[in-house]
């Protein structure tokens, strides 16, 4: 019994199915530390630099 489709669209096709590999490493080191430094310096500008009133957010927060 013959085939109803080419071998080649058969290949094509199930190739298709699997779609493209994109290999990607995970981030370098320096990046996680560049964002970690990063967020720990913007939570602490909040903290201690912003004023409210005539105090900072942290003895607000505490008082």
């Amino acid at each position: 019994m013959g085939q109803l489709f080419r071998k080649e669209a058969m290949e094509r096709r199930s190739r298709a199915l699997f779609g493209e590999v994109i290999l990607r490493g995970p981030l370098p080191a320096w990046v996680v530390v560049g964002l970690l430094f990063i967020t720990i310096g913007l939570i602490g500008f909040v903290l201690f630099g912003i004023n409210v009133g005539d105090q900072t957010v942290w003895s607000w927060l505490r008082d």
